[in-house]
């Protein structure tokens, strides 16, 4: 009986100590996996095979391919435990990687088996600066994740204010645009009309029976050979022989009418559509365009032609 609590406690004490063991040893920390001493002799085979990795390791270096070079580099560390310049290899690699904890691994490894090394001084450097950056590392990620995200602003953002904009367009224009074709018409017609009617008119002198026109100032004095000829004009002062003359002069006088309105016309719609584009047709901000009750717009009518202008102030 007493044999068997023996055992019992004995067995209890074991699991005890295991789990201690065990509990210690993870408080620890992740242990080094290059950590420890070298306690064999690597054979020439096992030398040739460590060349032939760290020829490979090498070349996957060389080409950015770190995670195989270290592979590679441990198969060397393997095989010859002894070439303890593989492990700055290898914590060169794990540098490449972002990974400090193994590269750290590594160069403490190597101070721990080569202590008197000419470089340990500046390994040591190294191991430190490596601890100073996770340690930092560590703190930024902890103090952003214990700080709240700043609020969602409600307020909506500021758009940018509507480019100003012209109240009438491109209207100005289109006026200056026909008061320009309005001078082009005038223009033509006018010396046309001018022409034909000097063409048909003669002298009293000259008629005698003849084809043409002339002009009298008073009606009254249009006597024989005019019996067949016809008045010209509602004032009486064009008498013409035959209806050929009658017709071109009264072609040439309309010509003449419409020339000159059309030059009247066409010249106050060119000033009146710049004076509108000018002075009433400025780039203003689109609420003030909603909001003008000003109006300008250009007017042509018989005897009279311009710009008006009307709204409340």
């Amino acid at each position: 009986m007493w044999g068997t609590r023996a055992q019992g406690v004995s067995l209890v004490g074991l699991v005890v100590g295991v789990t201690l063991a065990t509990g210690m040893a993870m408080a620890d920390g992740p242990q080094n996996p290059f950590a420890g001493k070298c306690n064999r002799t690597a054979t020439e085979e096992d030398v040739e095979g460590a060349k032939g990795a760290h020829k490979a390791a090498r070349q996957f270096y060389e080409r950015g391919e770190y995670a195989r070079a270290i592979q590679y580099w441990r198969d060397v560390f393997n095989l010859d435990c002894n070439a303890v310049g593989t492990l700055l290899n290898i914590a060169n690699a794990y540098e490449k990687l972002g990974d400090r904890q193994n590269a750290i691994f590594a160069l403490e490894a190597y101070l721990e088996r080569a202590p008197d090394a000419p470089d340990a001084a500046k390994i040591q450097t190294r191991v430190k600066n490596l601890k100073d950056l996770q340690q930092s590392q560590a703190s930024t990620a902890s103090a952003s994740a214990t700080t709240p995200p700043p609020p969602a602003s409600s307020a909506r953002p500021e758009l940018p204010p509507p480019p100003p904009v012209k109240p009438f367009g491109i209207a100005p224009w289109i006026t200056v645009g026909v008061g320009g074709a309005a001078l082009i018409a005038g223009a033509i017609l006018l010396p046309v009309g001018l022409g034909n009617v000097s063409g048909v008119q003669k002298g009293v002198a000259d008629i005698n029976g003849q084809n043409g026109c002339f002009r009298v100032n008073d009606p009254s004095t249009a006597t024989n050979p005019l019996t067949e000829g016809q008045l010209a004009t509602s004032g009486g002062q064009w008498f013409c022989y035959d209806k050929a003359s009658y017709d071109q002069a009264v072609l040439g006088q309309t010509q003449v009418l419409i020339g000159k309105i059309a030059l009247g016309v066409g010249g106050a719609a060119v000033a009146g559509g710049l004076v509108w584009e000018l002075l009433f047709n400025k780039p203003v901000p689109q609420d003030e365009q909603k909001s003008s009750r000003v109006r300008v717009t250009p007017t042509v009518g018989p005897g009279m032609s311009g710009v008006l202008v009307h709204g409340s102030f």
